[in-house]
């Protein structure tokens, strides 16, 4: 990208160009040197003509043409025919016709416009230079080439402010080059800061990246830029969008800020957040305020959500890590998931959840003080909870199948409960029931009564029914359980609920709608 500016950086070719700031105005007369026939001009008084090989002298400049009117009062020159303006060994500037008008202290040139130093060549229509505003500027459209290297910059118009060495380009600002390609409505390029100033939308095509934005700034000493009023970054598989973003290409080094996304089309994630930052090769990128992971599967797709998550690469293994903290939110293959913090580790495919995690699947609710899972191919295979683990499934509006244990551990197919298994001070309560049609054929599910059993260890197994939850079908115990039968008429209120229960449907994520 340095090279994209290199054009800038030397373009105070431009300033000599406009007579270096002062034009004809500058100290000592302008003297006539030569030519080849002298005349007073239609008997004008202080008017002269000079035709054949004319040469005038202003200090260090010289102007040469075919023929050239000199008004000494109003101190005008008018100059005609393969008129050449020569400074020293270097500049030459060519035009079919100039004039100078030494009283408002502006140059104009006409006719196939062409200026050639050591490093660059400008071709335009017409330029008009203003000394009292040290302002020169075309606009008819011009083209500047690089003489030295395959760079070519063609803008409609073009402004030089010589005292604060500051340039315009404006309208279809077009820079071509091996390397990039430029594409702006407005450049604006302040050679004393070296930096590069975007004031419309502008495009810039490279090898490995593709910017879009509307304003900006790059500095070309640092190749540092910061971009705003909506900014993306176009690599072969990453799109990197903000409304402003901060790049350093030299360490490949980004932040994004407001309505931030990047989208990686070979892992088809998508990460939102109002702010993101990104280090070289996006081995670590942090997302904070309103972050959003979306992991796009063949089958399903895993959301995750957080106040701050932080992915990390290991570029040895290859192998992913990541971090979430506060109210974090994971929807994934039917499982929904609320906790305060999350890490998953994609060489062990395990993903801990701590500080008050709560898991559902379908109408079951599975909560403990942490809880350890076992997730790859996009589903999840094995819960480990541990302390206070409790396990509640929604019969109705008042009743509910409940699990409780120091440790349990769920064993899933599908993204469905098939097991479970409680270890250590092992309590269960679920409801029974029976399914009939009533005269309209119309199944009608009625609870009769209720099963509580208390032992150290308890393996429960499920079955899908014909309905869409999985139901309790064999239970097993290591030792003599404790257990009661209460038909349903005959379960008071007090009874309905294991110590500890506590429904919490309303921390259950709602699925991220993408616009």
């Amino acid at each position: 990208m340095k090279k994209t500016f290199t054009i800038f950086l030397r373009a105070l070719f431009l300033s000599v160009l406009f007579f270096g700031g002062n034009c004809y105005a500058q100290n000592g007369p302008v003297k006539l040197i030569f030519a080849e026939r002298v005349s007073d001009y239609k008997g004008q008084v202080n008017t002269t003509k000079a035709v054949g090989n004319v040469q005038f002298e202003h200090n260090s400049t010289k102007l040469f043409c075919d023929s050239a009117i000199f008004l000494q009062t109003p101190n005008l020159i008018y100059a005609y025919g393969n008129v050449q303006i020569n400074q020293g060994d270097t500049v030459n500037l060519f035009c079919d016709s100039l004039l100078y008008n030494g009283k408002t202290n502006i140059s104009k040139l006409w006719g196939h416009v062409r200026f050639r130093d050591q490093e660059y060549k400008l071709v335009t229509d017409s330029l008009e230079y203003n000394g009292n505003l040290s302002k020169g500027y075309y606009q008819n459209g011009a083209v500047i080439t690089s003489i030295n290297e395959d760079l070519k910059l063609t803008s409609i118009k073009g402004y030089y402010f010589s005292s604060s060495k500051i340039f315009f380009f404006k309208d279809s600002v077009h820079v071509e080059h091996p390397d990039y390609e430029l594409f702006s409505d407005t450049l604006e390029f302040r050679t004393l800061a070296s930096s590069a100033h975007f004031h419309g939308p502008t495009r810039v095509l490279m090898d490995s990246m593709e910017l879009h934005c509307n304003k900006g700034i790059y500095y070309t000493d640092k190749q540092f830029m910061r971009l705003w009023e909506g900014a993306t970054m176009f690599e072969k598989t990453r799109t990197f969008y903000a409304d402003s973003l901060i790049f350093d290409q030299l360490k490949d080094e980004g932040e994004g800020f407001c309505d931030v996304r990047m989208y990686d089309s070979t892992e088809k994630v998508l990460m939102l957040a109002d702010y993101l930052k990104k280090t070289a090769g996006n081995t670590e990128i942090m997302l904070r305020d309103n972050a959003h992971v979306i992991q796009f599967g063949n089958s399903d797709t895993l959301f995750l959500s957080a106040d701050t998550i932080y992915h990390k690469q290991d570029t040895l293994t290859d192998f992913n890590q990541s971090i979430a903290i506060s109210f974090v939110e994971i929807i994934s293959s039917g499982m929904f998931v609320a906790c305060d913090s999350a890490f998953f580790s994609e060489q062990d495919s395990i993903l801990k959840l701590h500080k008050n995690p709560v898991m559902w699947n379908n109408l079951t609710q599975i909560s403990g003080d942490s809880i350890l899972a076992l997730y790859y191919d996009s589903e999840f295979h094995q819960l480990d909870i541990f302390e206070n683990s409790f396990i509640a499934s929604q019969q109705d509006t008042i009743h509910y199948d409940q699990m409780k244990g120091e440790l349990m551990t769920a064993y899933l197919d599908s993204s469905e409960i098939k097991r479970i298994q409680i270890t250590t001070n092992a309590e269960t309560m679920y409801y029974l029931s029976e399914t009939k049609k009533d005269t309209a054929g119309i199944e009608i599910k009625t609870i009769e009564g209720m099963n509580k059993i208390d032992c150290n260890y308890i393996v429960i197994h499920f079955e899908k029914t014909d309905s869409t939850e999985s139901e309790i079908s064999t239970i097993s115990f290591n030792e003599q359980p404790t257990g009661v039968y209460t038909p349903i008429d005959d379960v008071a209120e007090r009874e309905l609920f294991l110590k500890g229960f506590l429904w919490q449907i309303g921390r259950k994520p709602k699925p991220i709608l993408l616009e």
